[in-house]
């Protein structure tokens, strides 16, 4: 099931990066995207994609919070390597599709753990 590979490289992505690991609690981690992963079961991928895109607080782009919004940055970095379709890093996903989210202390704050210049 995609979604479990997914919860796989969102927590390696956590782990790997000093910042994403001081910032995304191992509770939350485990937790992320659980109820599509149940969703799917009930209601099939694309309506618990939809239901979890409406929900999600990581995907409430015009609400959401600090933790929120590092939990989003972590999600895009990580869903390159389990989903074909999202081939960009987190950096390229936001700037290509969510450039309105304040994201610089985030981004800044991810480079700076790896060493990375964008």
């Amino acid at each position: 099931m995609e979604v479990l590979r997914h919860k796989r490289a969102f927590m390696s992505v956590r782990k790997n990066n000093k910042f994403l690991a001081e910032n995304i609690s191992l509770y939350r981690a485990l937790m992320h995207d659980t109820e599509k992963a149940i969703l799917i079961l009930l209601v099939g991928d694309r309506l618990a994609t939809k239901f979890h895109r409406w929900f999600a607080g990581h995907h409430a782009e015009a609400k959401m919070n600090d933790a929120q919004r590092v939990e989003a940055f972590c999600d895009w970095e990580c869903a390159r390597f389990t989903k074909p379709s999202k081939p960009l890093n987190g950096f390229e996903t936001w700037r290509r599709y969510y450039s309105h989210v304040d994201m610089a202390v985030i981004i800044d704050s991810f480079c700076k753990s790896r060493d990375l210049q964008y």
